[in-house]
């Protein structure tokens, strides 16, 4: 295997980390010394190419200046986010009928047999029973899997009520919360849409010599499609599907065998909860310029927010052009109490282009 380089433009190491994304698999299966080893390569990919100044807008509320004061990074769930379809994942449900219906009669064949050879094989439950009634009928394996087809239809149908859970799972999903940063600071969108037009302010931060863990930090991939799904919904459905199964307790060490070799030879790719959060629409999203941080939070899973210590990464604020003066007054006391530097932010009138400028504050560090 080729040695991957070590350094890379801003444009190639983007479209590396895509290419990464793309291509990495973690099965949840992997021993914990190949699981290291896929880290350890999206670290090695990321680490170095994290800027020396990554930006957040906010805006004068009270929940924002406290967060600032008190040195934390707020985060939250990705349903709190303004765009609704951020986070959203594709899926094809016609393939994954068509792979339900495909392993439909295999699989009943399969337990038909083992039913005849030991009626004990399996816990009860309304299908063993309906199947042992059938087989007492003395009807061939094939008309009793033909009967049983009828039962197939609600059984699909319970399936798709877990796709439809697994299609907005993303967006609702309280175990990962999200910071979001940008690499550019005189963005009059971002400023307009995330700074309260114009009126609120801007943090810099430096996360080059910060890595805390469970904390991720990674860049948006920006493409014109949604990131394709179909696979890891149909893993995560049917794992899900037979978690929620409770067998009798003479039958649970069984049972237990079943779901390791499920997870042996069916396993869910865990970089996938990493890569749902990760795709944008190219089109109306790349001039954003996003860094997106992850939390896997195991503790706060019934809070929509979060925050986290900022650990000394703040450097700077930024002030919007529009910022009432008491607001100003107030964030400028807490910049020279942190002893950060401090920013105006102006329309550059020394220009023609529709441009803003960043102005340094005099007694500012």
């Amino acid at each position: 295997m080729a040695k991957r380089k070590t350094s890379y433009t801003k444009s190639q190491f983007k479209k590396e980390f895509a290419r990464l994304m793309a291509t990495t698999s973690w099965p949840n299966n992997l021993p914990q010394e190949e699981s290291t080893k896929v880290l350890r390569e999206l670290d090695d990919l990321v680490l170095p190419h994290i800027p020396a100044k990554l930006f957040r807008f906010r805006k004068c509320g009270i929940d924002e200046v406290i967060s600032f004061e008190q040195g934390t990074i707020s985060m939250c769930v990705a349903d709190k986010f303004s765009d609704k379809y951020d986070s959203n994942v594709y899926y094809d449900y016609h393939t994954l009928t068509e792979r339900f219906d495909k392993s439909f009669f295999p699989i009943m064949f399969n337990i038909i047999q083992a039913l005849k050879s030991n009626s004990m094989s399996f816990p009860d439950s309304p299908i063993k029973t309906r199947i042992l009634e059938l087989i007492k009928s003395g009807i061939s394996d094939e008309e009793m899997v033909n009967l049983l087809r009828v039962d197939y239809d609600g059984f699909l149908e319970q399936m798709k009520l877990e796709i439809q859970k697994q299609e907005v799972w993303s967006r609702n999903n309280k175990r990962t919360k999200i910071g979001c940063f940008t690499e550019k600071v005189t963005s009059k969108f971002m400023w307009d849409l995330y700074a309260d037009g114009y009126k609120g302010f801007a943090l810099e931060y430096d996360f080059k010599k910060w890595y805390m863990l469970p904390v991720n930090l990674y860049p948006i991939i920006y493409s014109s499609q949604m990131l394709d799904a179909t696979d890891m919904i149909d893993r995560i459905c049917i794992t899900d599907y037979v978690d929620n199964i409770h067998p009798e307790e003479a039958y649970q060490e069984m049972f237990e065998i079943f779901k390791t070799q499920l997870h042996q030879f069916y396993p869910i790719d865990m970089m996938y909860f990493i890569k749902m959060y990760l795709y944008k629409d190219k089109a109306d999203y790349s001039h954003e310029r996003e860094w997106r941080m992850l939390k896997f939070d195991r503790v706060s899973i019934d809070q929509d927010y979060i925050s986290i210590p900022d650990r000394g990464t703040l450097k700077a604020i930024y002030y919007g052009p529009h910022m009432e003066a008491r607001y100003k007054t107030h964030l400028r006391s807490i910049a020279k109490a942190k002893g950060i530097r401090e920013y105006d932010v102006v329309l550059d009138r020394n220009s023609r282009k529709y441009s803003l400028k960043v102005v340094p504050l005099r007694n500012s560090k």
